[in-house]
């Protein structure tokens, strides 16, 4: 089995994490979709993006969410990170909605800043797009009751939300240092301690750390 992607993208390393929570052994290809890489990863993946997880069989799966949904099938429902049906899982659904959507328009702020000349950077949109951002961790952080999202037992929420948290303060600390988000500042903090975290550690270079703050 190959996870394709380089842990620099928060999407893969997500999927990297989870997959050495559960202790499935994988060998990783680390590809970035850009220049060189690009035609690599789009043999793989027709739109060029990762993470792309080959299984044993030789079948192809794209997108975080699709890779995680059939991992947790893999580890069964008494081990998965997402509950298979219920109240229980729509909750989990809707907090990694929010988590996903706040990290897509950090990413796309960042693509504007790192990919385009600086005049001629959108303002208004960077700052609409940061603003979504925002008000989405201000939202999870209201919806954190300790010491896990959905109360006792860590789910992918917890696990996701910590991957953005380090992403984000990696990439914009001036954002993020200030954001009003305790709990999620130590949620990510303990989970970055931990085993399956400092297996697959961030790289740096996906995009450049020249970014400001």
């Amino acid at each position: 089995m190959q996870l394709i992607g380089r842990y620099s993208s928060p999407f893969v390393r997500r999927v990297a994490v989870t997959m050495q929570h559960y202790g499935m052994a994988y060998e990783h290809h680390s590809v970035m979709p850009f220049g060189a890489g690009r035609g690599q990863v789009a043999r793989l993946n027709p739109i060029a993006r990762v993470p792309v997880l080959r299984l044993d069989d030789g079948e192809m799966l794209v997108d975080s969410a699709a890779i995680l949904d059939h991992r947790d099938e893999v580890a069964g429902p008494e081990h998965a990170l997402v509950p298979a049906n219920g109240k229980a899982r729509r909750r989990v659904l809707a907090l990694l909605a929010i988590a996903l959507g706040s990290n897509e328009k950090l990413v796309t702020a960042l693509y504007e800043r790192h990919f385009r000349p600086k005049e001629l950077w959108h303002q208004p949109w960077i700052e609409a797009c940061e603003g979504q951002v925002r008000d989405g961790y201000l939202w999870l952080e209201e919806q954190f009751p300790g010491p896990w999202f959905t109360g006792q037992a860590m789910s992918q929420a917890d696990l996701t939300v910590a991957v953005f948290w380090s992403f984000g303060m990696a990439k914009r600390p001036g954002i993020f240092a200030k954001l009003a988000c305790p709990k999620l500042r130590v949620l990510s903090e303990r989970l970055e301690a931990t085993p399956a975290f400092k297996a697959a550690p961030p790289e740096t270079e996906m995009l450049s750390n020249q970014l400001g703050n």
